[in-house]
């Protein structure tokens, strides 16, 4: 089951905030149509209402970075089992569509842009040899009731790629928030169709590949003595940060020179205004510090263009010189992904031994 979500304001007391319940067809879809970051921080959307063969519409239809399909719907108070059933039924369509598909589609509901175009620019990143290689399906619900939940945990249990997100909608002094919780951990749910399984191995839950391209605002010597990983100069690039999550290791590449170290978030992304650099032990923020990088604090007090920074314990690190680089190793140009390729992982076990012997990844090991 979900876990229960409640918000508690800390005050000259102590007081529980109401939730309030939130129309799907309105304030809840319109938040999603504007900022699918809502969902998943790697996602592009591709159209609202994209009809179907059987002349049926679509919610929302998105792709993330590696060039799968996501097909999203909103419950709207139909009963379980018809709104399973009916992104089901979606789903055994969109998984039948084809890069012209997937152009004509974009281009119909979206007016004088181009499909690859949009993608590039958003994940600054070019398509993927292979899209809609695998889909997943996501159902939005203001609640997750009994019904839906047996019958999506049936589902995945079965390797179908399908989740259930609820939103509890909440106002604090004329604010408005919504809280988000997974039925089940997004990470948990398999992208892979059973027919690509043999193709690809399956991540293992904990390892990420991140590209640490060096600028005058980035320097990796800033990276190992600071303790971060970092984005910016754009949200299309430091959102990509937000899917690194306390607890994930994460392997810096830097392009052109190689991976050069090994280690454990312990801070999810923040910009570098509101990220807590701790100096023997002591927080103390970003103006106080000397960086190497000459412009590390440009936009500083602008969210959407200045650095975003990911805390990170490292427990392996290397020279630029000593980088582990070489034919065969994963390298891409995304900013953060799922490192799943076993010749690299095997590699970067011998060269960052540290990061990778038992217990590493609870501190256990001192940064080199």
């Amino acid at each position: 089951m979900p876990v229960e979500t409640s918000i508690w304001k800390i005050s000259q007391s102590v007081e529980k905030v109401p939730f309030i319940p939130l129309a799907l067809e309105s304030k809840l879809q319109a938040a999603l149509e504007q900022n699918l970051e809502i969902l998943d921080s790697g996602l592009m959307l591709i159209g609202r209402q994209v009809r179907t063969e059987n002349n049926k519409f679509i919610d929302l239809l998105a792709v993330d970075d590696e060039g799968h399909l996501h097909v999203i719907e909103l419950k709207k108070g139909v009963t379980p089992r018809d709104v399973v059933a009916q992104a089901l039924d979606y789903a055994a369509w969109v998984r039948k569509l084809g890069l012209e598909d997937i152009q004509g589609i974009y281009a119909s509901l979206q007016p004088g842009k181009k499909f690859t175009d949009d993608f590039t620019a958003t994940f600054d990143a070019p398509l993927p040899d292979t899209v809609n290689e695998n889909h997943q399906i996501t159902i939005v619900a203001s609640d997750i009731d009994p019904g839906t939940e047996r019958i999506v945990q049936y589902l995945v249990e079965y390797g179908v790629p399908i989740n259930v997100v609820s939103f509890k909608h909440f106002q604090v002094a004329g604010e408005e928030f919504l809280v988000r919780s997974w039925l089940i951990d997004p990470d948990d749910v398999t992208t892979e169709a059973p027919a690509t399984k043999a193709k690809k191995e399956p991540w293992n839950g904990q390892d990420f590949y991140v590209t640490f391209k060096e600028q005058e605002w980035r320097d990796w010597d800033d990276a190992v003595k600071y303790g971060f990983i970092s984005a910016g100069k754009g949200r299309k690039y430091s959102r990509m940060l937000q899917r690194l999550q306390p607890g994930h290791r994460v392997a810096a590449y830097i392009p052109q020179v190689g991976y050069v170290g090994v280690g454990t978030v312990t801070a999810s992304a923040v910009p570098i205004k509101d990220f807590k650099f701790v100096i023997d032990g002591t927080d103390q923020k970003a103006q106080t510090l000397t960086f190497k990088a000459t412009d590390a604090l440009h936009d500083f007090d602008d969210p959407d263009l200045s650095e975003w920074l990911v805390g990170v314990e490292w427990q392996h690190t290397l020279p630029r010189e000593q980088a582990l680089f070489g034919q065969g190793l994963f390298s891409n140009p995304y900013i953060a992904c799922k490192l799943t390729d076993p010749h690299t992982l095997h590699e970067l076990a011998k060269r960052f031994p540290q990061a990778f012997q038992e217990g590493s990844l609870t501190g256990d090991t001192a940064s080199s």
